[in-house]
């Protein structure tokens, strides 16, 4: 396949886009690239794709928010999510594509909605809950390697301050991801294509992460992030289509 097809250009193009997002609005790098992914590369590549990029770029985010990192804080959600990862994985080989990727839409809409009206929700007095939000992150990390929404939905309940959410949620992105990266390798998902992309789109991964941290010093962050979740609309209708 060659590496300047336009196969190619799209993938770093969506990776460029994800990283920009991730760097000037905090968005998550895996909701933005796997709502156009899969468009481009089909699910069974766009999932341990997306999912080593994120090895890559929760590490470095976790090392630089290592200060506001709690174990205690982020246990239970840990091992539900290690837990129930892998069976998302196996939905993923068993599910039909097609079923799968009209989940991902819903999945990718519901997001959009929650952020995009910044819905209220109760507070969680009881930490017991970290088990089932955990699991469910674990399974849509394994399936979609989308596995934010249900975290961010659970530390908006536990009423997180913006340190705990950058400190203990990377930790725990980068967890999630390793073993997920580990089952696909287990389970063959991780292909010679898979490598060819990734490396291929590192070093437009790298410049979509520092232009976004000039960006966002010029550019207001929640016209950016707006623009965004429009665009994240679009793709969740498109795959319900």
């Amino acid at each position: 396949m060659d590496l300047f097809g336009n196969e190619y250009v799209a993938v770093s193009s969506i990776i460029l886009l994800a990283a920009l997002a991730q760097s000037i609005t905090g968005f998550g790098f895996s909701i933005v690239a796997m709502s156009f992914l899969p468009g481009v590369v089909g699910l069974q590549t766009s999932v341990p794709l997306v999912t080593l990029f994120n090895i890559i770029g929760n590490i470095v985010l976790w090392y630089y928010h290592r200060r506001d990192f709690s174990l205690k804080t982020v246990g239970q959600l840990t091992i539900a999510a290690l837990v129930t990862t892998p069976m998302g994985i196996l939905l993923l080989d068993l599910i039909p594509e097609a079923i799968a990727l009209k989940g991902l839409g819903i999945l990718i809409i519901s997001y959009v909605i929650y952020d995009w009206f910044n819905l209220s929700l109760p507070k969680l007095q009881s930490s017991l809950w970290a088990y089932a939000f955990g699991g469910a992150s674990g399974v849509l990390n394994g399936a979609y390697t989308i596995n934010g929404p249900p975290l961010i939905v659970y530390a908006n309940c536990r009423r997180w301050t913006p340190q705990e959410f950058k400190g203990n949620l990377t930790a725990l992105f980068f967890f999630s991801s390793l073993v997920a990266a580990i089952a696909h390798g287990i389970q063959g998902n991780i292909t010679i294509s898979v490598w060819k992309f990734t490396v291929y789109s590192i070093p437009i991964y790298v410049v979509g992460l520092c232009l976004g941290m000039v960006l966002s010093k010029k550019i207001e962050p929640l016209v950016f992030r707006r623009i965004t979740l429009a665009l994240l609309l679009v793709a969740g209708l498109r795959l319900l289509v």
